[in-house]
């Protein structure tokens, strides 16, 4: 045997037992990433539907307060942006292949799972429509639950996120779960879907992509995806900057807000807002935030003494307190580990009460005489004011650009209120009032809820 092959056999010995040794290392149990339950596939892909199944589940009791909200804000809100705003997102991927932007996966394949995609989501939402039978907000029809659009369009952002969030950048996916968010408070604001079937058709339309891209794996396997552009590791030590959506349950900090009115009384209420902020260091932010936060009004207690009422209306009931508000401030967060974040604010501003009512329901007679159910007998009209607010969160990061958080926060305000009394109707049927005093009423509640965060980076 010569000296060169015994240099060569030794060297591929020694190159057949590296390798194994490598493989060795590789399927080692000790060396195999043990993956449980809640890092699952079955539950990353879940987790927001079922949160936002949950808040439609929360939230049923309290649509007509929320339909009360836009009822006094925007009444004769009617645009129908929503309509066409739901296929956007689609719209968008198809128009970036076709123009030669490269997405996750070729345009044969992302049309694959976007097709299973719309088949789950549509079957699943007219079963559900047209086994519910729940009435629409206006009336017009009883297949409100769940909402369509918002299914659709959520289905359609869920879609553009993947093809280009997901593969190219994040405020792709920011893009198109804002027109997606848009559309379902569209349908609100257009009272044609009350908050429950929206937020049911989000989860929806979210979880039918999911579904839908599962079974296009299962089919082409690793056919027709393109190579990673980057790995798309989750920034924990990054700066989160954000956009948020959220909801929660109001509380007064006061016995009830009403103070002096007798017989009138608001303790729980609900809260309806959006806040985002630009982090300009991985701790510290600047932002802002709107919401909404209304107390239905329990009115069991109201005497009205005034004889005329008795004899014109069986009834009365008084419409909740709601205020809107709009502040700014910097915002914080400190990462924990496993992609745990606690989060705070400290927000000033400004903040603006809605005109209420309390309002009589006529009898039979007096229906008949003046043409109409009902009418305004008392009305109260506050006045804008400073007010403030501050929370703190513990926040979830479950995808590269998608968190979830659970908040408490604290609001703070103290608005005069002009109260008014009926006191004659003119020839045109305007009804006229008169004041009959001023009451100071202390705003200050705190609000307890989830958020939906997409991270900006």
């Amino acid at each position: 045997m010569t000296s060169l092959f015994r240099k060569r056999l030794f060297l591929t010995i020694s190159a057949t037992a590296a390798i194994f040794s490598v493989r060795a290392q590789q399927i080692a149990p000790d060396t195999v990433p043990h993956h449980n339950f809640w890092q699952s596939k079955a539950v990353r892909i879940t987790t927001v539907p079922v949160i936002l199944f949950a808040g439609s589940a929360l939230t049923w009791g309290e649509r007509k307060n929320v339909r009360e909200l836009r009822n006094r804000y925007i009444p004769t809100f009617r645009y129908h942006f929503d309509d066409y705003m739901q296929y956007v997102p689609a719209v968008a991927v198809f128009g970036l292949n076709a123009a030669g932007v490269k997405g996750k996966h070729t345009l044969k394949r992302a049309f694959f799972s976007y097709a299973f995609s719309a088949v789950i989501m549509g079957v699943t939402v007219n079963a559900i429509k047209y086994t519910a039978k729940v009435e629409r907000p206006d009336g017009s029809e009883a297949n409100s639950f769940p909402s369509g659009h918002t299914a659709n369009s959520f289905m359609n952002a869920t879609f553009l996120h993947k093809e280009y969030g997901q593969y190219r950048h994040p405020l792709y996916s920011v893009g198109g779960y804002a027109m997606s968010t848009a559309t379902a408070i569209g349908r609100q604001l257009n009272n044609r879907h009350w908050v429950s079937d929206v937020l049911a058709g989000a989860g929806i339309g979210i979880l039918s992509t999911e579904l839908g891209y599962l079974i296009a794996e299962k089919v082409y396997k690793d056919k027709g995806e393109r190579p990673v552009l980057h790995k798309d590791p989750i920034p924990v030590d990054g700066k989160p900057s954000f956009l948020e959506m959220r909801m929660g349950f109001a509380t007064a900090t006061t016995k009830d807000l009403t103070g002096k009115v007798n017989g009138v009384k608001a303790k729980q209420g609900f809260n309806l807002g959006v806040e985002g902020a630009w982090f300009f260091h991985r701790n510290i932010g600047v932002g802002g935030e709107f919401a909404f936060t209304s107390f239905p009004i329990n009115d069991d207690g109201l005497v009205i003494d005034d004889p005329d009422v008795a004899e014109i209306s069986d009834a009365h009931y008084t419409q909740p307190m709601g205020i809107r508000y709009l502040h700014a401030g910097p915002f914080f967060s400190v990462p924990l580990p496993h992609n745990w974040f606690i989060t705070g604010k400290l927000l000033a501003g400004s903040s603006l009460g809605a005109d209420g009512n309390v309002v009589l329901v006529l009898n039979e007679t007096w229906k008949e005489l003046l043409e109409m159910n009902e009418f305004p007998y008392l009305r109260y009209k506050p006045e804008a004011t400073f007010s403030w607010s501050a929370g703190v969160g513990i926040q979830k990061r479950i995808a590269r650009n998608l968190g979830i958080k659970a908040y408490a926060s604290y609001f703070d305000s103290d608005h005069n209120f002009d109260i008014d009394i009926v006191d004659d109707v003119d020839a045109d049927g305007t009804f006229i009032f008169k004041n009959i005093g001023q009451e100071r009423v202390r705003f200050n509640h705190f609000v307890f809820g989830l958020g939906l965060t997409a991270f900006i980076w």
